[in-house]
């Protein structure tokens, strides 16, 4: 069986630089009100931000079902027999809905993985499902074997700009306005446990106390050698290269990089947003 892999620009594929035969990736969107842009495509990361820090309200969208279906049908004539999806989790996102309706619409074997999670995490399973599948390993024995290996996952999300989230509704005035009386720093969690949605985890006053909060979970859950750390930001490299400094202190043995958040979780944090990633490295792509 020929097996497709297709990720979305969740996974900062393009931005990342790949360009792998045997994975597709389809475009979240973006839209100012006015105009709607292809994430990856018609709009990059720095853009995208540079648009939030001018003051606009951004909205972020899964694919267009036209796009999925353009996609599906373009790996079907390219001889393909299935496809394995591992697109931004269902906790965040309607896109593996509408992949499976797409397959059935196009008429192509699916399986998914639901990461519970984007960004690094998603890209990470996306890159080893083609390295599995190329080794000549089943769909399904893959999907399994990947889907357990988000269980070892986990992502950090660390918003300073508490004016912007009252601004997208996700805070009210007043308490964005105690926040800032108490030095609150959130701390938001993504993992199975939240249901791949961004939950509360804890409400300590500043970000380096946040950023601390972060490390002891990474270290009460064993990270360390064969790990792989993603440190992130939004337009605030020098914290995110203070937090990095501090991940790698505690972690030395772990592969830890940083990079920009990506925009579909960036939108919704606001400028100064710092954010991390482990996932447990598989052995088909250490």
């Amino acid at each position: 069986m020929k097996v497709a892999v297709v990720t979305d620009s969740g996974s900062n594929y393009r931005e990342e630089g790949y360009d792998v035969e045997g994975i597709y990736c389809v475009p979240l969107t973006i839209s100012d009100g006015e105009t709607t842009y292809n994430m990856g495509e018609d709009i990059s990361v720095t853009e995208t931000y540079q648009m939030v820090k001018d003051g606009l309200m951004l909205k972020t969208s899964q694919p267009s079902y036209g796009r999925i279906i353009a996609c599906f049908e373009e790996i079907k004539a390219a001889g393909y027999d299935a496809i394995l999806a591992v697109p931004i989790c269902s906790g965040l996102s309607g896109c593996i809905s509408s992949m499976v309706t797409a397959a059935e619409q196009v008429g192509i074997y699916l399986e998914y993985v639901d990461c519970y999670s984007t960004a690094s995490n998603q890209l990470y399973l996306t890159l080893t499902a083609r390295k599995m599948l190329d080794q000549g390993m089943e769909i399904k024995e893959v999907r399994d074997i990947l889907q357990e290996a988000s269980l070892d996952s986990v992502t950090f999300v660390l918003p300073v700009d508490m004016n912007h989230l009252v601004r997208g509704g996700r805070i009210t005035k007043g308490a964005a306005l105690l926040a800032g009386l108490l030095k609150i720093s959130p701390v938001l969690i993504v993992n199975r446990e939240s249901g791949g949605k961004n939950g509360n985890y804890a409400k300590p006053r500043t970000l380096k106390k946040a950023e601390d909060i972060v490390i002891d979970y990474f270290r009460d859950h064993g990270v360390g050698a064969g790990y792989r750390i993603c440190m992130a930001h939004v337009f605030n490299e020098e914290e995110g290269r203070n937090f990095y400094n501090k991940m790698h202190e505690a972690f030395p043995e772990a592969e830890i990089y940083l990079t920009d958040l990506v925009s579909v979780v960036g939108v919704h944090t606001g400028i100064g947003c710092v954010a991390c990633q482990y996932i447990k490295k598989l052995e088909y792509n250490l």
